[in-house]
């Protein structure tokens, strides 16, 4: 997990792929409705693959 202050103190945070549904329901349940899914970290070549998923 990681907080910025200096982003009015956002959250990043990382979970296993089959967690996640789960826990933004539980982020959102505990009152941020905000949360949301931004990404996934795979393997590869080291190359960096940037996507809007458009929920947020």
């Amino acid at each position: 997990m990681l907080t910025d202050p200096q982003t009015s103190g956002g959250l990043l945070v990382s979970c296993a792929p089959e967690a996640a549904d789960r826990l933004v329901e539980d982020i959102r349940a505990a009152g941020y409705p905000a949360a949301c899914r931004i990404g996934a970290v795979v393997s590869g070549a080291g190359t960096l693959k940037v996507r809007d998923l458009g929920n947020g």
